[in-house]
């Protein structure tokens, strides 16, 4: 019998977790995970806090690449949910839907704002039909999408507070979060004829009963009972490079020094921190990449529920948060019956006063924010609990496939190096890109594929991915 290969996989979030996942399932494989936290699951995990079980902001599965749909079924058998998704923009004091739909706009904007955004629509809808060069950037993108007077007054603030001055942004940001093509079509469906597909729109989707944390729960139990390893609070010393390979990995787990065999090495950590590992030298281009961190807010509240919807975003600039999520729109069972949570989510930057300030000080402002928009009242709120994340949203900027092309040429220099998932890339994408990441570089793999192929294969398929909400 053939000798079992050694991959080792630095990161046990939902990427880390599909890699080994998937190569266990087609065998030939020896697999190691490393995960530097407590537990696995990274973004994608839960945590539990004064009786409630909270997801680590807006989750939920939902996919339109071929199988991935199934595979979250047999992972999760009878504990998924179908859940109608429900959410819009809270804007100047009313809801409107998103999907726009034209009663709602209008009834929300009043009707000069209505006209104007109309008059928007044709003008984009014109200049589409006339031709037009390539959107360069978000700005130019979402101008065409949705004209000049929506894009001004929902998505250029929406996006200012989620990732920066817009007109900085590649047009690429736009597609990927906007699956649509043209001010025509928006308009034909604002209209109504022409029908949202599941291309464009998740009506429905599958949510865990135990939160979302029992997806990556289910990749690890099923990565243990197929003989892998996880190795958790594993904190990676050493990767280092012998004829310009990682023949092995050295590590710490709850302070002893360990060493394992690598003949592929598998990453889904932020560039920047595998960069150092490797010791590389400097300067790097990792370094010219903008990733934003992501602070989440959570605030108990005295009120069984407080929403109608799972999330509602926040454009205005007025408020510190772009997104709030209640957990038991999910699932009621997730909290105590007289009490609810809301999580308020915002991205920023290392240098930012939101990043900086105490989490007293950022709980208290969102509490004033969420009473300043009439949803609660001040002293209906009991208890917060904040948790950060660092680089965890890819920011495109203007020159970040160039940038994006020298840091994969830079690490294409160390044989059997694989990376993938959104840190591991730096490509934004969701839990269903991740787990098809993953199907992707095991079947690379299987096939004896060298790890630069796996990559040129991985590269292609994720160019492709759309976040569909």
């Amino acid at each position: 019998m053939a000798q079992k290969k050694n991959v080792v996989v630095l990161g046990g979030g939902v990427a880390g977790l599909a890699v080994a996942y998937y190569l266990l399932k087609s065998g030939g494989f020896s697999v190691t995970v490393l995960e530097r936290e407590p537990v696995t699951g990274g973004v994608c995990g839960s945590f539990e806090h004064d009786g409630f079980v909270l997801d680590y902001g807006a989750h939920k599965m939902y996919s339109v690449i071929p199988g991935v749909m199934d595979e979250f079924r047999d992972l999760m058998g009878s504990g998924l949910l179908e859940v109608r998704k429900k959410n819009r923009i809270y804007l100047r004091g009313r809801l409107l839907d998103y999907p726009l739909k034209l009663g709602n706009v209008l009834a929300v904007l009043g009707a000069k704002d209505f006209l104007r955004l109309g008059l928007g629509y044709a003008w984009s809808s014109l200049k589409g039909l006339l031709g037009s060069p390539a959107a360069r950037s978000y700005e130019d993108y979402m101008q065409r999408v949705f004209g000049s007077a929506a894009y001004a007054l929902i998505f250029r603030p929406l996006a200012d507070k989620v990732w920066g001055e817009p007109a900085t942004l590649h047009s690429e940001m736009g597609r990927t979060r906007v699956p649509s093509s043209n001010a025509l079509e928006v308009a034909l469906k604002l209209l109504g004829l022409k029908k949202e597909t599941s291309a464009t729109n998740a009506e429905y989707f599958l949510y865990p009963a135990a939160g979302f944390r029992a997806f990556p729960d289910a990749l690890a139990r099923e990565i243990v009972r197929k003989r892998g390893v996880i190795y958790t609070n594993a904190r990676i010393a050493a990767l280092p490079l012998v004829n310009g390979r990682v023949s092995a990995v050295k590590f710490t787990v709850d302070g002893q020094e360990r060493e394992l065999p690598c003949d592929t090495l598998v990453s889904t950590i932020p560039l920047k921190s595998l960069d150092r590992l490797l010791g590389l030298g400097r300067p790097s281009p990792v370094d010219k990449l903008q990733p934003r961190h992501v602070v989440l807010v959570y605030l108990v509240i005295n009120k069984p529920l407080v929403l109608q919807d799972q999330w509602l975003f926040f454009p205005e600039e007025k408020y510190i948060f772009s997104r709030i999520f209640e957990q038991k729109q999910m699932l009621a069972a997730l909290g105590a019956p007289e009490r609810t949570v809301i999580c308020c989510d915002f991205t920023c930057d290392a240098a930012s006063p939101k990043w900086t300030a105490a989490d007293t000080a950022l709980a208290s402002r969102c509490a004033d924010d969420l009473a300043a928009a009439g949803f609660v009242q001040r002293g209906d709120i009991t208890g917060s609990v904040v948790r950060r994340f660092t680089d965890f949203y890819p920011r495109y900027d203007l020159r970040y496939q160039e940038t994006l092309g020298q840091v994969f040429d830079r690490f294409a220099g160390v044989p059997d190096l694989v990376l993938t998932g959104r840190l591991g890339m730096y490509n934004y994408n969701n839990a269903d890109h991740c787990l098809d990441m993953g199907r992707v570089v095991a079947e690379g793999l299987y096939a004896g594929r060298p790890a630069a192929e796996v990559m040129a294969t991985l590269k292609e398929r994720a160019a492709g991915y759309r976040i569909v909400d």
